[in-house]
């Protein structure tokens, strides 16, 4: 088997300053998992009732399967474009576009999720010490000054703003173990026979289940774009966006079942603030605020990592010519893609702003932006799982369990799609993916068009050129 493609860059990034630990906070950073933990169960019980702790078993695995696709990658490569880079050595420069595009769409719209939590749950917080937060322009300001201070983290440094990530997720994440923890000691340490026995619950009900708990992972992949950065990336990255999915699997997994535990399907279905609801029913009414806070912590963690990988892709886009040039400019002193943060910002807050002022309900910005990332998402896992055993074929050797584990990927992230479809969804989640479709499609018109004019040169039409090898503009 061939060496590692050791990818080094010039002046630009902080080549090789991220440790194992900053390289895996920027994967759970961008997954949320405490969001997820507070917010997930109470969506999924509506489908699978009793076995919502199955879909997320199931999903767990399902993630894994694509994690195992992506540090089949990382093993071996490395740059500063994520999934970009790997389907680009695949699947040629065209599919390397339409997955850098997919994961610029879906980090771009996952961010917004994080600056709407915050001023969901942020919100919350302040209308508890009687700050009111109830207009829409009290919560325009807040996701405003969320998500400048996310860009701001991104603009100074990685590996502090991985390191606040981190941070502000184990404090969150601690904080909802507490309540889930006693919540199990009130209830008492036995099983409980009608989850265990998943009573009431349908196969349909868990695999649906399973389509919303897949979506609960994504952004675990994004380590990869730190393989400009990474020490040892090949090592790092594959590590950190294994252990990802399954640490945040079985968090989900034990949220899932202790919510149900405290508050019953039917208590939790219908429960607008999942985590308040359980703090009161165990006797922590003032524990809400904490939970509020490390939701809040959460959020804000999201809109840093979403920020800090988007930000890389488009910076490695650039660097093959396709993109403005000004987008692979990285500042002198924080060694930061920081033309690409200034970027993003104004769709990060003025798509979530704009909607919430025409009287769309956070909840509903934060449910209609999280539907249209996923699918950015899913594109590039598919690109993905599909290019691994091309890449294998090509650069490495390929064996039959490649082929397997592709194969089972693409499937599992097919019937994610599918599921997403049909049943034709309510109005407006049927036109969602085709608003996706549209911001897809209008990436792949610009890219032709650069293509016909000749831009990126070797990059488009060869192999796909290595981002982080090359000497980037310093600001």
């Amino acid at each position: 088997m061939s060496a590692p493609q050791v990818r080094q860059s010039g002046a630009g990034l902080a080549d090789k300053t991220m440790g194992p630990l900053e390289v895996l906070a920027q994967s759970i950073a961008a997954i949320a998992p405490s969001a997820v933990m507070a917010t997930g169960p109470a969506l999924i019980v509506l489908s699978a009732g009793n076995g919502s702790w199955l879909s997320y078993v199931i999903a767990m695995v399902l993630v894994i399967l694509i994690g195992l696709c992506v540090a089949q990658f990382g093993t071996k490569t490395a740059s500063a474009g994520s999934l970009y880079g790997y389907v680009g050595q695949s699947l040629g420069a065209g599919g390397a576009f339409a997955a850098g595009w997919a994961l610029v769409i879906g980090y771009t719209f996952i961010a917004m999720i994080g600056v709407v939590g915050v001023g969901i749950y942020g919100g919350a917080l302040l209308d508890g010490i009687g700050v009111s937060t109830t207009s829409s322009v009290a919560q325009v300001v807040i996701l405003i000054v969320a998500g400048l201070a996310a860009a701001a983290f991104s603009w100074i440094g990685i590996k502090i703003s991985t390191r606040v990530g981190l941070v502000l997720e184990i404090v969150s994440i601690a904080a909802i173990l507490i309540l889930l923890v006693t919540t199990i000691v009130e209830r008492g340490a036995a099983p409980d026979p009608a989850q265990l026995s998943l009573n009431g619950s349908s196969f349909d009900g868990i695999t649906f289940g399973v389509v919303l708990a897949v979506l609960g992972f994504v952004g675990f992949e994004s380590a990869a774009a730190l393989g400009a950065e990474a020490k040892d990336p090949h090592r790092a990255i594959p590590r950190a966006v294994l252990t990802s999915a399954v640490v945040v699997g079985v968090l989900y997994v034990f949220a899932a079942y202790t919510s149900v535990l405290g508050l019953g399907t039917d208590g939790l279905g219908n429960s607008a603030a999942p985590m308040d609801d359980l703090s009161r029913t165990v006797g922590l009414s003032g524990f809400r605020y904490v939970i509020d806070l490390g939701v809040t912590a959460s959020f804000f963690a999201v809109t840093i990592a979403s920020i800090n990988a988007a930000s890389r892709v488009l910076f490695a886009v650039a660097h093959d010519g396709v993109l403005h040039t000004a987008l692979r400019r990285a500042h002198t002193r924080h060694r930061t893609p920081h033309v690409a943060i200034l970027a993003l910002l104004p769709p990060v807050v003025l798509v979530p702003a704009i909607m919430i002022l025409l009287g769309v309900t956070p909840l509903e910005v934060y449910a209609y932006t999280g539907t249209i990332g996923t699918f950015g998402y899913l594109t590039a896992y598919l690109l993905m799982a599909v290019g691994m055993p091309i890449y294998l074929r090509r650069h490495h050797t390929v064996r039959t369990h490649h082929w397997v584990l592709s194969a089972a990927a693409v499937v599992a992230i097919l019937y994610v799609i599918y599921k997403n479809l049909v049943p034709v969804p309510a109005y407006p989640y049927n036109i969602l993916p085709y608003l996706y479709l549209a911001l897809l499609v209008i990436g792949i018109v610009w890219y032709a068009v650069a293509r016909g004019r000749g831009a990126g040169g070797a990059g488009l039409v060869e192999p796909l050129s290595d981002p982080a090898a090359q000497e980037l503009t310093p600001d």
